[in-house]
């Protein structure tokens, strides 16, 4: 079972703080990071957008009444 992204990101961002990383260790929790960051935001859009659809098949015969 793998950690949950919001987990994973506090757990690299507290590796990143820590002093005695190796340039290399540094850069690849960095990208890491980023990698995470980016994902968890694709989530996160992905179920924004699922909610909206959601609400335009609720709400259809409205949104075809709209004079646009």
């Amino acid at each position: 079972m793998t950690m949950p992204i919001d987990q994973q990101i506090a757990e690299l961002k507290a590796e990143l703080a820590n002093s005695c990383l190796t340039p290399r260790e540094r850069s690849d929790a960095q990208r890491e990071l980023e990698f995470l960051t980016a994902q968890d935001r694709g989530e996160a859009e992905t179920a924004y957008f699922a909610e909206v659809e959601s609400w335009a098949v609720i709400h259809d015969v409205e949104l075809a009444a709209l004079p646009f």
